[in-house]
């Protein structure tokens, strides 16, 4: 097998995609503690918010549910890689290239939204230090939530629930993901105000989105959400 064809494969696992973004969320969370001084109240990203309340529920706080769900994920992703016929050993060099290939996709749909109206996706604070931590934050909670959490249970809901077939039931996904992701970005203190513009740019970038994740997983979906809005907030 080419190397090549094994980066295709490979990098787009949930081992590979657990251990490459997780430098990410923890950046992101050192420096929302250091803004805060605190990790349970203050500024944070809106889809990170939805995180933590969830694991409220069980009265499990801040960084805390965080660092079970790294774990868990890390160990349960090793576990089916295990256990799977076409067992790997993490390869270095796979890593520099999931970064190369999530910057040519953000910087090509950063050019293909800007042909569209030159319109950018990032909102919120205008604190440029904030907007970049939370743009961090943007790439590992909002496609935790909207990709890997929406996109793969509405997928096995459609298709082992409701037998749609595999390509019908992933595209329906991605389309009532992106649909959700869109309205999700009208919430809260800092949602932005809704034009029909704004409102088909996100629904674009939802589909996008869930569309890579659908083709290379989670870890470069995320990076490539990171990449671009951070493109937009330093152009």
């Amino acid at each position: 097998m080419s190397i090549l064809k094994s980066y295709w494969e490979q990098s787009k696992s949930p081992l590979y995609s657990i251990v490459i973004t997780l430098p990410l969320l923890l950046i992101y969370e050192i420096l929302i503690f250091s803004f805060n001084h605190s990790d349970i109240l203050g500024l944070r990203n809106g889809a990170d918010i939805i995180f933590h309340q969830i694991f409220r529920l069980f009265n499990i706080y801040g960084f805390y549910a965080v660092g079970f769900v790294i774990l868990s994920a890390f160990l349960l992703a090793y576990y089916f890689t295990y256990r799977s016929r076409h067992h790997f050993a993490l390869r270095g060099q796979f890593f520099i290239l999931m970064l190369l290939e999530s910057i040519v996709y953000a910087i090509l749909f950063y050019l293909v939204v800007q042909q569209a109206g030159r319109f950018g996706l990032v909102i919120g604070p205008s604190n440029l230090k904030f907007q970049i931590v939370l743009a961090l934050g943007a790439g590992v909670y909002e496609e935790f939530i909207f990709r890997v959490i929406l996109v793969t249970g509405m997928t096995f809901f459609l298709a082992n629930i409701l037998r749609f077939n595999n390509a019908l039931a992933t595209g329906l996904a991605i389309i009532i993901a992106a649909l959700l992701f869109t309205l999700f970005h009208y919430l809260g203190p800092y949602g932005e105000t809704f034009t029909l513009r704004s409102g088909a740019v996100r629904l674009a970038a939802g589909i996008f989105l869930g569309s890579l994740y659908a083709l290379r997983g989670y870890g470069i979906t995320a990076y490539t959400h990171t990449f671009y809005d951070l493109i937009i907030i330093l152009y």
